[in-house]
Formats: structure tokens, C-alpha cells, sequence
């Protein structure tokens, strides 16, 4: 064989090997981008699951933040109402008649204890009203270790009064009343006004 021959035969041996490893490199080359395309499809699909997971669970949050919030300004109204329905009351109670106002006070201190007695404080604007007659009648009605002594102003007291003993302190100002009242009826009358 002459030289030329065998020198064409390498080549030609030579430029099959060549085309076999640049065919392999680019089957390989395929297949790894096509698992680079796969996986940055997944890794995309991912991305876009978790984004969407993510905003479904702010918008969950939001939603319940503003109905909390919803509820609250609905709460608020409502003890306003509340209050102010308290309020219209104590200005009823304070805007009685003399008669009927002292007749008010009358039954709430015979309704103390029967040891309740003492001092009884009363506001700047009722003290005329608490007269040796008024403390007449209400001792006539308490024994003797629950018999009021005298009557002190409290400029702190707006109406009402506070019996004050040796060891205790009894307050039955009208605010300290209608305190208790909303207290004990606030729900009740919640649910009077506004059915919940």
C-alpha cells in the first residue's frame, strides 16, 4: 500500500472517530440541556407554586386583619351607643325633681346593710338638699349601728353619696351606680339593641 493510502485511510479513520466523538458531544450536549430545561421548568413551576402560596396566605392575613379590624370599629360603635345610652341615664337620674331625686337617695341608703352607717358625703350641688329632716327619716328606718351621723361635702361627688364608717367606704354616687349597672347589663343590652 503506498503511502498516500494508508495517509487517506487515517484520515478517513481519523474523521469517523472525529464525527463519532462530536456526534457523542452533541447527543450529551442535548441531554444535558434538555435536563437544564427541565429543571429550570420545574424549578420555575416551583417558584411560581410557592408565589402563589405566598400570596394566597398575605391575602388570607389581610382579609383577617381587616374583618378583625371591621369587628372591632363595630364593637367600638357599639359601647359608644352603650355609653351613651348610660350616660342619658345618669342625666335623667341627676335632672330629677328634688322630691323624687331624694326619694331616689332615700331608698338606695335604706337599702344598705343594716351595719352600714356613718359619714355621709355628698357633692357641693347636693348638700343643701341632705337636711337634718332627710337624715331623720332615713335613721328612723336603720338600727342603731347603721345610723348616718352627719353629712359632709365632697366636691369629688357629683350626686349621689358615699357613706363612709370607721373601717369601710360604701360609694352609691350616681356614676359608681351606673358603672355597676353597665357592667352587670351590657350584654343584655347589647343584645336588646342590636340582637348579638
Amino acid at each position: 500500500m503506498s503511502f498516500d493510502k494508508i495517509q487517506a485511510v487515517i484520515i478517513a479513520e481519523a474523521e469517523t472517530e472525529a464525527k463519532r466523538i462530536v456526534d457523542a458531544a452533541r447527543q450529551e450536549s442535548e441531554t444535558l440541556v434538555s435536563k437544564a430545561r427541565e429543571e429550570n421548568d420545574r424549578a420555575f413551576e416551583e417558584a411560581v407554586r410557592q408565589a402563589e402560596a405566598a400570596t394566597v396566605r398575605e391575602t388570607s392575613r389581610q382579609v383577617g386583619q381587616a374583618r378583625h379590624e371591621g369587628r372591632l370599629q363595630v364593637l367600638e360603635a357599639k359601647n359608644r351607643v352603650i355609653d351613651d345610652v348610660f350616660r342619658k341615664a345618669s342625666g335623667e337620674i341627676q335632672s330629677l325633681p328634688d322630691k323624687e331625686y331624694m326619694n331616689l337617695m332615700a331608698e338606695w341608703l335604706k337599702a344598705l346593710p343594716a351595719e352600714v352607717g356613718g359619714t355621709l358625703l355628698v357633692g357641693t350641688r347636693d348638700a343643701k338638699r341632705y337636711d337634718q329632716v332627710f337624715l331623720e327619716s332615713v335613721n328612723k328606718t336603720r338600727p342603731e349601728s347603721g345610723k348616718l351621723t352627719s353629712v359632709k361635702t365632697d366636691p369629688q361627688i357629683e350626686s349621689g353619696f358615699v357613706v363612709a364608717g370607721e373601717t369601710y367606704t360604701v360609694n352609691a354616687t350616681i356614676e359608681n351606680k351606673i358603672h355597676e349597672l353597665r357592667e352587670s347589663l351590657a350584654g343584655d343590652l347589647a343584645k336588646e339593641l342590636f340582637g348579638s
